[in-house]
């Protein structure tokens, strides 16, 4: 008797239960939805100007040298020159590649979602001038398309390009 009497009280507890539930699609999907970006990564790349220190987006090119990376830690250097890191020259926007050191805290990035920042300084972030291929470091504002970037195996891309 117990039993009989259980099921039908637990059937009447999920159904009040799941009228209180809202009526609507889950948040991260109306967002996407809301937001007609389109999100293509692998358009264009994070690359270093091969044998310069230079660095800018280019469009991806697996044969491209320079757009090989390795994150390694808090480092990311060239995956073929990989004593080469990806560097900001501190107190100033500007980024390269020169040679990795233990002690240049320019050198040292911290990849969360799809932001890249400098590790010492977690209030600036990689990022592409849109429009341009220029890359430097700025304050990080998830509103800026510029700072969205994806790892993709070695290849490190703009996000919403």
């Amino acid at each position: 008797m117990a039993i009989t009497f259980r099921k039908p009280l637990a059937i009447i507890a999920l159904t009040l239960t799941a009228s209180l539930l809202p009526v609507g699609g889950a948040g991260a999907s109306d967002d996407a939805a809301a937001d007609p970006t389109p999100r293509t990564p692998g358009l264009y790349c994070l690359a270093n100007a091969w044998g310069t220190p230079d660095t800018s987006t280019k469009p991806c090119d697996t044969a491209d040298r320079g757009q090989h990376w390795t994150v390694s830690g808090q480092q990311i250097s060239l995956t073929e020159a990989r004593g080469y890191c990806l560097a900001n020259a501190w107190n100033t926007p500007n980024v390269a590649t020169k040679p990795c050191a233990p002690k240049d805290q320019g050198q040292y990035w911290s990849v969360s979602g799809q932001q890249i920042a400098l590790t010492f300084a977690p209030g600036y972030c990689l990022a592409n001038a849109w429009g341009t291929p220029n890359i430097s470091t700025k304050p990080c504002d998830t509103a800026d398309r510029g700072q969205h970037w994806v790892i993709f195996n070695d290849q490190i891309s703009l996000a919403l390009a």
